[in-house]
């Protein structure tokens, strides 16, 4: 006898067929490589991609697994250390504006720790006026009388060191003026080597 028969994995009831419309019927779709053949010659149920006759065409009709991208750099986790840095820096740039601020005295103290007040008239000789104050919204600073825009300060001040010789500075400024405008005056005079920054008692 040389019939052929082949069921879906699992089922009890078998088709009659040949070799050939199974290997057409696997390739259409109509069998899968796990249903069951049964030949001639074979003592028990073979799955088709385990039958030496069918075997080959199974193997052809396995769809390819791809392989990992070895090149594929994963982006995630340097995100996450930047913003991490991005954070650290933020906070430190934050707390090192602070620490130059409270650096800065606010008036000059006798040995006894008193506040001892300071007129311009008394140091005229060996200071340079910074004076802050708000104009309605706007911040106005003065270096030695000369109106001058945030982002001339450092300049200004330096021309002035070095038209008067004048190596410490008495700050005048405003309790309303933006902490922004107070820093750069600060951060001015240290990077142009002032010596002493003495403050105007009082509000």
């Amino acid at each position: 006898m040389n019939e052929w028969r082949v069921r879906h994995e699992g089922s009890h009831s078998a088709a009659a067929s040949n070799p050939a419309e199974i290997a057409r019927g696997l390739r259409d779709g109509v069998w899968l490589p796990t249903d069951e053949v049964y030949g001639p010659h074979d003592k028990a149920w073979i799955a088709l991609e385990s039958h030496p006759q069918f075997e080959e065409i199974a193997f052809e009709l396995e769809p390819e697994i791809e392989k990992p991208d070895d090149t594929h750099l994963d982006m995630n986790p340097l995100i996450d250390v930047c913003l991490v840095l991005l954070i650290f820096f933020i906070l430190t740039v934050t707390y090192d504006s602070l620490r130059r601020a409270i650096e800065v005295p606010p008036e000059k103290s006798d040995e006894k720790g008193k506040a001892v007040q300071v007129k311009p008239e008394e140091i005229r000789d060996r200071t340079f006026k910074v004076a802050a104050y708000m104009d309605g919204d706007s911040p106005v600073v003065l270096i030695e009388g000369t109106k001058v825009l945030p982002g001339e300060i450092a300049k200004e001040m330096k021309s002035v060191i070095e038209r008067t010789g004048r190596k410490e500075m008495y700050l005048d400024v405003n309790g309303e003026v933006p902490w922004g405008i107070f820093t750069q005056i600060i951060d001015a005079a240290k990077g142009n080597g002032v010596q002493e920054i003495l403050r105007r008692s009082g509000k």
